[in-house]
């Protein structure tokens, strides 16, 4: 008895120096990258951790941590949505547009844009579940396409309270509020976070979604509706989009058409940098967020520095190319 349990002990030994942080798709692992760069922020910049700049960080990650769960359901499924940064502004130009230039009660503007971003994302999904064209393709269009329909609220200017005569503000700004000292902002994007991860780890919708990202073809074998899958994921990343738009609306108070420009690539790589490869099939939601925010500390250490905002891109390009190899590694082993 002795010996086979060092056997297993010996076993459980090596597998851990195989896989220190877990296999791929572990939380630990973004997690790992997330406390390395706080480390190094704050030697960096004293002044990073304080309870101010760290809700300050939370606060202008939560966006994106919303967009990146969204984008993580597509992912897990092993295709990618390039377009949720137009779906991004042109919900937050649509809830305006109806709230400020129309007067329509702020809960059924908010309903209509999440609605409005659900339907892009249930056409995409039919586009390339029923379609078969490469989801690369569909979302590289609706990028553009979508892009456009922003510009059109309002001839292609911002829209803000001030925006009409006597000023009318937006009904939803409590939204950008605080609750016990933390921003409502921050709450959303945990509830989003804490749902997502539910429906993937503790549903069989989850394993569903897992499924056609490892082996779609024994998930068809099986009689599940993989077509209503991928609909589904598109549908969840086009509302969260809507609704991360929302968000953003109420922070800025005010909305561009080009509002969060360049948002849907780093969206893509704080689901990377949390675990979830582009083939799909493994990973978190807990993991996206956490990868998000990476990109946060990333983000405000730049902020904090006095550097040039370009370096952003930088950063998180080596992170990316680390976290890239670090995975293949583990894999080869």
């Amino acid at each position: 008895m002795g010996g086979s349990a060092g056997v297993v002990r010996e076993s459980g030994f090596a597998a851990w120096r195989r896989r220190p942080l877990g296999r791929p798709g572990n939380v630990w692992r973004p997690a790992a990258f997330l406390v390395v760069i706080c480390l190094a922020a704050t030697v960096l910049s004293p002044s990073f951790l304080t309870v101010r700049n760290l809700l300050a960080v939370l606060t202008s990650s939560s966006f994106l941590v919303v967009l990146a769960v969204g984008e993580a359901f597509v992912i897990l499924v092993g295709m990618i949505d390039l377009g949720v940064e137009s779906v991004l502004s042109a919900g937050g130009m649509f809830v305006a547009w109806l709230t400020v230039l129309h007067g329509v009660a702020w809960p059924l503007a908010v309903l209509a844009g999440l609605a409005a971003g659900g339907a892009s994302g249930f056409g995409v999904g039919l586009l390339v579940s029923r379609g078969g064209i490469p989801s690369f393709i569909v979302t590289l269009g609706t990028y553009w396409g979508i892009r456009g329909v922003a510009l059109l609220f309002n001839a292609g200017n911002y829209i803000s309270p001030d925006a009409v005569s006597p000023a009318r503000p937006f009904g939803f700004a409590w939204i950008a509020g605080n609750l016990g000292g933390v921003s409502v902002l921050i709450v959303v994007a945990l509830v989003v976070v804490l749902l997502g991860q539910a429906v993937v780890a503790a549903t069989p919708l989850g394993s569903w979604i897992k499924g056609v990202g490892s082996n779609e073809n024994a998930v068809r074998a099986v009689g599940l509706p993989s077509g209503r899958i991928k609909v589904f994921v598109f549908v969840v990343s086009g509302t969260l989009a809507a609704l991360a738009g929302i968000m953003l609306t109420a922070w800025q108070q005010s909305i561009y058409p080009l509002s969060g420009e360049g948002d849907s690539l780093a969206a893509i790589a704080g689901v990377i940098l949390g675990g979830i490869p582009f083939t799909g099939g493994r990973g978190s939601i807990i993991g996206a967020a956490l990868g998000v925010l990476v990109i946060g500390v990333i983000n405000d250490v730049i902020v904090l520095l006095g550097l040039p905002s370009l370096y952003q891109y930088i950063f998180v390009a080596c992170i990316l190319i680390l976290a890239g190899l670090q995975a293949r590694l583990q894999q080869a082993k």
